[in-house]
């Protein structure tokens, strides 16, 4: 019999090590690729803005699939599936040979990012955790951050000592056998009693309301709160541009790398962080907080003096730290302004609208440095956008009074 007071820390540990994965290696990790995308792969700027909108495509599709599969399926198989698509994207982006391939391998990565993400993790840390849920949740979000602090130096040292396929190959393989140590420890529900109190709720207000609502938002509200996430699109492409943005800043690809990993080690602190400091401070006070790390991160990064390390570690020592608004933020959200028995549908629809923000605007940033020749200009752009969402989506919380 397991104890659940005991194996839900597992449950956190195995969410932790799924979000390494799927929104670590495939996403927050991949990120050290991109200036080899460009120099190995032979792809423009505009390529791999393309290539990374493939996959902010499929994951968007797959938003619409996550829910019914992790109702309809164990956890655990869902998750394993996810992961094995990982090591599928992998195995293709080994053997690309040019621009269409890439876009192959992403789709994989986007269902595996889409099907094994923060909508999957979510719900199943909500199921085991009645309490310290916040805490938990951040330090299963603090896996994609994880992932560049282990990661990105092992990844520029295989790639330089080696080449971009070789890394790639030992990443495939290392999601396989990630896959079956997920496969042995997760589960989907504590007990049969919570699962049947979970099914039992849903069907009681399905039937009482028909059509039912997931947001207990009037409209006014929810179209405030849904502009706020759609710009965070916007905001997301900080992230796989940043290591690009700092070679223009004249640091080697050595020192981007430990550049890298040393954003994902406070992605990580951050993550715990933000969610120990919502379940102390609230979710206002702490997004407040946070945004404002992260929009002034973005603007350090645009504005650091070519060469300067301090200003370089300053600013990513803030993004690190502002963006779990972006992550678990965003199941946050839906915590603050969902219906507790739709909380499932909640953080789908969020993060559905925040995956149609990088689809529409993962394109802008490569665009629009192959026009200006630099990233810089695009940076002081996302400073701005980030501000706006930030507003947009703190006065939705404001309003609703959501300080618990």
């Amino acid at each position: 019999m397991i104890n659940p007071k005991f194996y839900r820390w597992v449950i956190c540990a195995a969410g932790t090590m799924a979000l390494f994965c799927t929104g670590g290696l495939l996403v927050t990790g991949f990120n050290v690729y991109t200036p080899y995308l460009i120099s190995e792969g032979g792809l423009t700027n505009g390529e791999v803005s393309v290539v990374l909108m493939v996959r902010n495509l499929l994951a968007l599709l797959s938003m619409f699939l996550v829910v019914p599969v992790i109702r309809r399926l164990d956890i655990r198989w869902s998750i394993t599936a996810a992961v094995l698509s990982g090591a599928a994207a992998f195995e293709v982006f080994r053997f690309a040979g040019g621009f269409p391939m890439f876009c192959i391998g992403m789709v994989f990565s986007g269902l595996s990012y889409g099907l094994g993400g923060m909508v999957t993790v979510s719900v199943v840390v909500k199921r085991w955790f009645d309490d310290h849920g916040g805490l938990a949740l951040g330090i299963c979000a603090a896996g994609t951050g994880l992932s560049a602090v282990i990661g990105s130096p092992i990844i520029t040292a295989m790639v330089e000592r080696h080449s971009m396929q070789y890394s790639m190959g030992m990443e495939a393989l290392f999601l396989v056998l990630m896959a079956a140590v997920l496969f042995l420890l997760m589960r989907n529900y504590p007990s049969l009693e919570k699962q049947e109190e979970v099914s039992r709720e849903r069907s009681a207000k399905t039937a009482k309301h028909g059509r039912y609502e997931a947001f207990a938002l009037n409209r006014g509200e929810k179209l405030c709160l849904f502009l706020g996430v759609f710009l965070c699109g916007m905001s997301y492409t900080v992230s796989p541009f940043v290591t690009v943005l700092f070679r223009e800043k004249g640091f080697d690809a050595a020192t981007v790398g430990w550049m890298s990993s040393f954003m994902g080690l406070t992605l990580c602190v951050g993550k715990c962080v933000y969610g120990a400091a919502v379940d102390f401070l609230g979710r206002i006070r702490a997004g407040n907080l946070f945004y404002a790390c992260f929009i002034l991160a973005i603007f350090l990064c645009a504005a650091c003096v070519p060469g300067s390390q301090m200003m370089a570690y300053t600013a990513l020592t803030l993004l690190g730290l502002g963006f779990p608004m972006l992550s678990v933020g965003l199941s946050q959200l839906a915590a603050g302004t969902a219906h507790e028995e739709y909380y499932a549908d909640a953080v789908r629809k969020l993060q559905t609208a925040y995956m149609l923000g990088t689809v529409v605007f993962s394109t802008a940033p490569g665009i629009l440095a192959d026009w200006a020749g630099s990233y810089v200009p695009c940076y002081y752009i996302l400073a701005a956008i980030a501000l706006t969402a930030a507003l947009l989506q703190q006065g939705v919380l404001m309003k609703k009074g959501s300080l618990k």
